[in-house]
């Protein structure tokens, strides 16, 4: 096992794109970071930074201190899973797993104990015998995770490798790859563009935009304190919902309402207008808010019953929030599976979106009240998209 630290790095190509600007950035011993962001955001980039499959043009990589940039790909003990597998059709699941284990002169029958040992911790034993054409989506990203872990590598590094199986089977995968990680704990960076995907695996998760490292946190820590606009609506499924608020005395106003809702920090921008961003589980069906919640009202456009809960997406009397922070999340949202958010409403913000029990009754075309959670609203300057903390 080994850390990895990208510091001051940055990636130029010839034709003047930065790819990774200044990248800082500590991965434990042992950790699974997750590097997140939408499409072109240098997240792959850095993982084939690691992997020496691209040059560095400033700064450094290390594992464990040692630094790389000069470093042969095959001198760094890292392995690498792709996005498509990258299994050889005319092996076996067997050869294919041992295929780096004899490139490297392993005698047969340790290749023999490690590819057996490696099959049976990826559920593959059946399979041995069989080529790629003849296995799943699922049992294709297994065969090139066993031929990852089998090289028993210092750290794993993992392109986007559940990107082509279906929503059942990413969630499936998702919680397979996780327990083989915390098995075997091996120094783990994770390159995805889904952020449930991320909020669900990582122990830490890196967000990045325009090769710019946006934030560092635990899980829960990006989702309850973003520190900009453009984290706090990628982070979170369905999407935060946003509102330009302006400031007065002792509260603020939202469309023709008036909200007792003020914190200290909202002080300074009396007078001035910014964002309100409040989750969907913020929103809260009025019967279950406690008295003196502040409110707003719309009317309910749609109504997706989910089982366990409702989304709820009502159209409000607000302003929107249109910068460009938030029209590059409305774009991503676009690639990204399983996104029960309305598109419009991140790109409008006229929409909200909000999550009700299974038993509310509610339905489109109405009316309806939504109160919200003073201690769980989050602020943003407009102008800059920093939050207001």
């Amino acid at each position: 096992m080994a850390s990895v630290t990208f510091a001051g790095v940055d990636k130029t190509y010839p034709d003047g794109t930065c790819a990774v600007d200044q990248l800082d950035l500590e991965v434990e011993d042992g950790e699974f970071m997750i590097l997140v962001g939408p499409s072109g955001c240098g997240k792959t980039t850095a993982l084939r930074m690691i992997a020496g499959l691209e040059d560095i043009t400033a700064g450094d990589v290390r594992i464990d201190g040692v630094r790389v940039n000069d470093f042969d790909p095959r001198e760094r003990d890292v392995a690498m899973v792709f996005q498509n597998y990258a299994l050889y059709p005319h092996m076996t699941v067997y050869d294919n797993i041992a295929f780096p284990l004899a490139s490297q002169g392993v005698r047969k029958p340790e290749i023999r104990e490690r590819v057996t040992r490696t099959a049976s911790l990826l559920g593959l034993e059946e399979h041995l015998k069989r080529r790629p054409r003849n296995l799943s989506g699922g049992q294709r990203q297994r065969v090139a995770m066993g031929r990852a872990i089998v090289r028993q590598p210092r750290v794993f590094l993992m392109d986007e490798p559940l990107s082509n199986l279906d929503a059942k089977l990413r969630v499936q995968m998702r919680a397979e790859i996780l327990g083989i990680q915390q098995e075997l704990g091996v120094t783990t960076i994770y390159v995805t563009h889904d952020q449930v995907e991320a909020m669900t695996m990582g122990d830490r998760i890196a967000v990045m935009r325009k090769g710019v490292l946006q934030q560092l946190g635990k899980p829960q820590e990006l989702y309850d304190h973003p520190v900009n606009l453009f984290v706090g609506t990628f982070v979170g499924s369905p999407a935060m919902n946003l509102f330009a608020v302006d400031v007065e005395e002792g509260g603020i106003r939202l469309g023709d309402r008036r909200l007792d809702v003020t914190t200290p920090a909202l002080h300074a921008y009396v007078g001035r207008q910014v964002a309100l961003g409040v989750r969907p589980e913020h929103l809260l069906d009025p019967r279950a808010a406690g008295e003196g919640a502040p409110r707003i009202a719309g009317e309910v456009t749609l109504v997706e019953t989910l089982g366990f809960e409702r989304l709820v997406h009502a159209r409000i009397d607000a302003a929107p929030i249109v910068t460009e922070d938030v029209l590059e999340v409305a774009r991503e949202i676009d690639d990204v599976v399983a996104q029960h958010a309305d598109k419009a409403a991140v790109a409008r913000n006229v929409t909200v979106v909000a999550r009700f029990a299974a038993e509310t009754d509610v339905s489109a075309g109405t009316k309806q009240e939504f109160a919200l959670r003073p201690d769980k609203l989050l602020f943003f300057e407009i102008e800059t998209g920093k939050a207001i903390a």
